[in-house]
């Protein structure tokens, strides 16, 4: 292998996810008989001159080292993870960025199962020790859906049934990305920004989302918060199970330089390089988002980050 002297690395993935309604599984606030999956997309990692990048699992010296991860190979990783019926999104949700479960249940695994978007990426390198996650961006067509029950939405205000409401379906998007920093497992997450369609769910410790009450039939009965959940109360005259226990994951709306990797030293043995080490990008539709309307279902979400060391 050539030596690898320059220690700038600019690598980009982008990764467009088609939302698609199947199947009969319980799907967050999406509605109860709906999952999603991942339908073709556009991926593509490219870094300069001082460093290769993989994709995979395993013995780093068995990967497939590249200056550019394209669609195909990132495809042909999800398809062998996967299988070939595709990777499904479900209503998961994650306490810090790595754990993941469904509403009110049990893990959800590793990501090989239904749930999440898992893609380990593997740096190596001769100069370069450090990689820093420099950019991210989360975009998704704005649509505007027809309210099918009255609810109140995420910024306090009413809807009656069959009104129009604009949401983007990549504002109930997350992406965090793990990896060793200073010798500790270390995670950052990202969602996007308070915007027109946009409220910040952010960190969650023992929150309460079951909202106020109301006198239902002479019960007092929780309706959920603003949003997604007062619009699936409405919608199914129940709430999710463990709605009043919510831990979400701590997020940042601004990505300019967080440090995501320590590169291992005298990896020449383990990846015939001086320096190496493995970053874990999850991408997950949040089950408590308070935008996670039925209108995300078949709509496209771009996701766009930038690693540099």
């Amino acid at each position: 292998m050539n030596k690898m002297t320059r220690k700038l690395v600019l690598s980009i993935l982008t990764v467009v996810l088609t939302v698609v309604a199947l199947g009969t599984t319980t799907f967050a606030w999406f509605t109860i008989t709906n999952t999603a999956t991942v339908q073709p997309f556009q991926a593509e990692i490219i870094a300069d001159q001082g460093i290769e990048i993989a994709i995979g699992n395993g013995d780093p010296m068995t990967l497939e080292w590249k200056t550019t991860l394209t669609t195909l190979d990132i495809y042909n990783y999800m398809e062998a993870t996967y299988g070939v019926d595709g990777f499904r999104f479900n209503h998961v949700t994650t306490p810090d960025g790595r754990n993941f479960y469904t509403l009110g249940t049990t893990g959800v695994g590793d990501g090989t199962v239904v749930g999440y978007l898992q893609l380990p990426i593997h740096f190596r390198s001769d100069s370069t020790s450090q990689i820093n996650w420099t950019y991210v961006s989360l975009t998704g067509t704005q649509t505007s859906f027809t309210t099918r029950v009255a609810f109140t939405d995420s910024k306090g205000v009413s809807h009656t049934a069959n009104s129009s409401l604009n949401v983007n379906p990549a504002d109930a998007i997350r992406i965090s990305i793990t990896g060793m920093v200073g010798g500790l497992t270390a995670t950052k997450a990202y969602e996007n920004p308070v915007s027109a369609t946009n409220t910040v769910l952010g960190f969650n410790e023992n929150s309460d989302f079951r909202g106020t009450t109301e006198d239902v039939q002479g019960v007092p009965t929780y309706i959920g918060t603003n949003g997604a959940q007062n619009y699936f109360y409405r919608s199914n005259a129940i709430l999710p199970g463990a709605s009043d226990a919510v831990n979400t994951v701590l997020t940042q709306q601004t990505i300019e330089s967080e440090l995501v990797l320590d590169m291992a030293s005298g990896q020449t043995l383990v990846s015939d390089t001086e320096y190496y080490g493995q970053v874990t990008v999850r991408i997950w539709f949040e089950g408590w988002d308070a935008e996670g309307y039925n209108a995300l279902l078949g709509k496209k979400i771009t996701a766009s980050f930038r690693f540099q060391g």
